[in-house]
């Protein structure tokens, strides 16, 4: 069955349109946002006008505060409605204020012309020290004190000037050396001399003066005078004449150096403003009407108040309230009275706080109160932001509702399509088919496929910085845009599935150059030793540490935070230490199925853990398959031992049979008597196999009852003392004269001293002892048996217990090769332990029980013996 929707149709179908939405996904964004603004989806309804856009609000703002600036400039600069450069700048009331109230030089004040201060300002200011010289009779006198020398200046007598004395920087040079020991001190306080300059020209001046004693010398910063202001020859004219105190001439200094710091500034602006503001090139019109002016004449109108408004169509214009009339009729406007702070707007984006601030910074030099007006021309005649800002708004509005159409359905289905490349790349149409196939680019190595992708999109948008500047108009902006969109999500396009592909096939790390240099990096050091990788390790991170802390407090934040993060993966390494142990653990107590989880594990923990893994399959194997091939040979031995006995039941019958016949031939009564002996032992082989079969199986059923074993040992002494006889054997026995109680299953430990003494018989050296020997240690029950071996013993003691393996390696005597194998296995069954010990040609065995408890009655103890002795006899 084929996909369909995976097709290569439906895959360029899902491009082409992806290109499409995100160029009309960008376009809408770009009108919706950047276009109409933080208006933006106002726009959408229809009785929305260019004034009520966020754009006009702003730009509106903006053109108000200028249009006091300019008002502010134009009342300082203008009289009778043009520049005067003859108006008298009051020198601290323009430092103050900003203001020039058109005052005369009379009113007060250090004042200047304009002019003077203009070409003052663009001089430049030079500085200098005056010493003012106070004396006690009240008279007081400047000196000027250049770098070189003390200029002449007159010494003042109420006003007027008495006398002269110019004082040269040698002669006071000189009187300082001489005098330097009696005047060490020097006074440091500001607008004070040193000590010995002041002496000095004290000296000089007292032998002008005569009798004049000087009060006080002050130092004041000074100006160098380039003009001389109004009515004064210079400053210490003024400041004679106005009997002014040292800190009062240091503040009309103060005050000069910033008119002239500011006053070319406010100038220029003002030269600026009359043509920024002109009809022409603004749609914003101001008026400043003095509180003084009532009616209005052209020439009242022209020389009395500070505004832009040339004309004023066809309106009549002849009072104050005429005036406002006109204002009024503009759709947006603003009118402030500041006699009352009354405050009348029409769609102005500003309130009466926003006003009074801008006045502040830029106070009207008007003489009382006034009334500022500030309008909005409704025809947008002027080339100014206004008219660009409502023209683009009428280009904008009536796509700005498809724009945001275009930016909710455009971006919905750049997303859905988006999505379904994402599935869809790299898979094919056929059901079966779960394979991703890679295409040529998607075999480039990730770094250089990145570089083959982000430098082409690079140039692109460099392209598009460098053209940007040439587009004009909305509609080459959106061919522009369009087609930069149109390639940069196709290098977009190309990236993206290419790494999801790669995802997809798990190439992206494992195809990158990084990868590569890592792994290289991680094969060598893989084959250093683990202390040369741990001592290196360590050294690194020293070096870290003492490199983070040359930078200061920043380094041993960010030296906390690699001490953390190592702390963090030495933990992480010790966990995953523990679940390796942990697994090793279980591996070692018998569970060789177990698998040590991998998911969470990395580096040499992982490595090890997979190794171990891979042990405890190989373990679980080996067991499975030992365990299996015990179970066919168990099975086998049954098997073939069931088999056997039938047919051998037969033998001896028949044999019985044939031993009743009166056959005179001695020759074939010896051949029977072979026949029942080879039968017989076959028979006890037989058995032999079977029982073996059954305890290896499992399914030996134990019947526990207490057991005399001292009175077990000496009836099986007795069983077997005709066959120790025949091979002239001597039985030595060591036992207790008490009894000797265990917990056992009276036939197996029958069976289990069978087994040892039949052994004994058979494979001991004639005419020799055999040592019996029964001791009771701690709670233990311990049986020993001791004889000579007849073969010498080569092999080791632990064979012995094996299956089918005889001390006779010739296989000579009687036996199976089971006996000592069944005994053993018995013994264990029933929580005892068989051991066998050989020294050179003795042969021991050991068989320990525990002892059983003591009986609380006699009564219960002779019925159990009685038990027992009914076993033993069957």
């Amino acid at each position: 069955m084929r996909r369909w929707e995976y097709s290569r149709g439906w895959k360029a179908l899902a491009l082409i349109l992806n290109q499409v939405c995100a160029v009309v996904l960008v376009l809408s964004i770009a009108v919706s946002l950047f276009y109409v603004g933080n208006n933006g989806f106002r726009a959408l309804r229809g009785e929305e006008t260019f004034e009520n856009t966020a754009y006009f609000q702003r730009e509106v703002r903006e053109q108000i505060r200028r249009c006091i600036r300019a008002a502010n400039r134009e009342s300082k600069f203008e009289k009778n409605g043009a520049y005067d450069a003859s108006l008298v700048v009051n020198v601290q009331e323009y430092a103050s204020e900003g203001q020039i109230l058109h005052t005369k030089a009379e009113d007060g004040g250090l004042c200047y012309r304009l002019t003077d201060l203009l070409n003052w300002s663009l001089d430049g200011c030079a500085y200098s020290s005056l010493l003012k010289i106070t004396y006690d009779d009240g008279k007081v006198g400047y000196i000027s004190k250049s770098s070189m020398n003390y200029t002449e200046q007159a010494i003042y007598d109420g006003g007027s000037a008495v006398a002269s004395v110019s004082v040269s920087y040698d002669e006071a040079l000189s009187y300082i050396e001489e005098n330097l020991e009696e005047n060490s001190e020097i006074e440091s306080e500001e607008n004070f001399v040193p000590k010995a300059e002041t002496d000095a020209v004290e000296e000089e001046i007292e032998s002008i003066f005569g009798q004049a004693v000087i009060q006080d010398v002050e130092e004041i910063m000074a100006i160098d005078e380039r003009y001389a202001p109004v009515e004064y020859p210079g400053i210490i004219d003024y400041a004679e004449a106005q009997r002014l105190s040292t800190q009062e001439l240091q503040e009309i200094y103060g005050a000069l150096e910033n008119v002239l710091g500011n006053i070319y500034n406010d100038f220029y602006s003002y030269k600026e403003n009359l043509e920024l503001f002109s009809p022409s090139m603004t749609n914003m019109r101001y008026l400043v009407l003095p509180e003084s002016v009532t009616r209005l004449t052209k020439e009242d109108y022209e020389q009395k108040t500070i505004t832009n408004i040339k004309s004023f169509g066809d309106a009549e214009i002849s009072d104050r309230d005429s005036l406002l009339a006109y204002i009024r009729r503009h759709p947006d406007y603003l009118i402030f009275d500041s006699s009352d702070m009354s405050f009348e707007s029409s769609h102005m984006p500003i309130s009466i706080s926003e006003i009074s601030s801008y006045l502040k910074d830029y106070p009207m030099s008007v003489e009382g109160n006034y009334i500022l007006a500030i309008a909005i021309d409704p025809s947008y005649v002027a080339s100014d932001n206004l008219q660009a800002y409502k023209q683009q708004y009428e280009e904008i509005r009536p796509i700005s509702r498809l724009a945001v159409y275009g930016v909710l359905l455009g971006g919905l289905l750049y997303l859905l399509t988006l999505v379904y490349l994402t599935l869809a790349t790299g898979r094919g149409t056929e059901e079966e088919d779960k394979s991703v196939r890679l295409n040529s680019f998607d075999r480039i190595q990730t770094e250089a496929a990145v570089l083959i992708l982000v430098i082409p999109a690079w140039l692109v948008l460099l392209a598009g910085a460098v053209l940007h500047s040439r587009v004009s108009g909305i509609w080459e902006a959106g061919v522009f845009g369009g087609v930069l969109t149109f390639l940069m999500n196709f290098f977009f396009l190309c990236g993206y599935l290419s790494l999801v592909r790669r995802i997809k096939t798990r190439t992206l790390w494992s195809n990158s150059v990084l990868h590569k240099i890592l792994d290289s990096c991680y094969q060598v050091v893989r084959n250093w030793k683990v202390t040369t990788r741990v001592m290196l390790s360590y050294m690194l991170f020293l070096a870290g540490n003492g490199l983070l802390l040359s930078f200061g407090i920043f380094g041993i934040l960010l030296l906390i935070a690699l001490d953390i993060a190592v702390g963090a993966a030495l933990l992480q390494q010790a966990q995953q230490r523990k679940r390796v142990l942990d697994g090793i653990r279980k591996i070692s107590e018998g569970d060789l199925s177990h698998q040590i989880t991998t998911e969470k594990l990395s580096g040499d923990s992982l490595l090890m853990a997979e190794a171990i893994n891979h042990i405890g399959e190989g373990l679980s194997t080996a067991v499975e398959q030992s365990v299996k091939d015990e179970r066919l040979k168990t099975d086998l031995i049954t098997n073939v031992s069931h088999d056997i006995k039938t047919p051998l039941t037969s033998i001896i019958n028949y044999v019985d049979l044939l031993k009743r016949e009166d056959i005179q031939n001695e020759r074939a009564r010896n051949y029977i008597a072979i026949l029942e002996d080879k039968s017989q032992r076959l028979k006890h082989l037989t058995d032999d196999l079977v029982e073996a079969s059954k305890i290896s199986s499992g399914n030996v059923k134990l019947e526990l009852v207490r057991i005399n074993f001292q009175e077990l040992i000496n009836q099986t002494n007795g069983e077997f003392s005709e066959k120790f006889e025949d091979r002239e054997l001597q039985l030595v026995v060591n036992m207790p004269k008490e009894p000797v109680i265990i917990e056992a299953d009276g036939r197996r430990i029958w069976r289990i001293l069978e087994n040892v003494y039949g052994n004994v018989a058979k494979y001991a050296m004639p005419r020799t002892r055999v040592y019996v020997e029964l001791t009771v240690v701690g709670h233990m029950v311990r049986f020993h048996i001791k004889n000579i071996s007849e073969q010498p013993l080569n092999i080791q003691a632990g064979e012995l217990t094996e299956r089918f393996i005889r001390g006779d390696v010739a296989r000579s005597t009687e036996g199976s090769g089971l006996g000592l194998s069944i005994a053993k296995t018995l013994t264990e069954l029933q929580k005892g332990s068989f051991d066998i010990y050989l020294d050179g040609d003795l042969f021991k065995i050991t068989i320990i029980f525990p002892e059983a408890a003591k009986e609380e009655t006699t009564a219960e103890n002779q019925e159990k013996n009685v038990q027992q002795a009914e076993i033993l006899t069957e």
